[in-house]
């Protein structure tokens, strides 16, 4: 039950990731996360292309802020264009840095009651 979970640990372990991301040592590590998470994301795309016609993307979230986040969506294009070529292509729309943080709760505040 999603309302039950806890999720201030997880902020504050994305807080640190992005941190590290600034860290000229720990960078190379660190980038590892991001590409991993583009990965998934090119593929999950992918998989959605099989149910919905996918033109445009908008990416939000603390996630996709900073350098880190640029990293993921260029893997996630990556992976569209090298395991997926058949696919028409995707645009992915980003907000900025700002709205990245907070664009998740304005969405969600914004969705009807069902």
């Amino acid at each position: 039950d999603m309302c039950t979970i806890k999720h201030e640990d997880h902020a504050q372990c994305l807080k640190l990731i992005q941190k590290a991301m600034t860290d000229k040592a720990k960078e190379p590590t660190v980038r590892q996360i991001y590409e991993t998470m583009g990965v998934y994301l090119g593929y999950a795309l992918a998989q959605y292309t099989e149910f919905y016609k996918i033109d445009h993307v908008m990416i939000l979230g603390r996630v996709s802020k900073g350098d880190g986040g640029d990293i993921m969506l260029d893997t996630a294009r990556q992976v569209l264009q090298t395991e997926f070529p058949e696919l028409p292509p995707i645009k992915f729309h980003t907000a900025d840095d700002h709205f990245k943080g907070v664009g998740q709760c304005i969405a969600a505040a914004a969705l009807p009651v069902l």
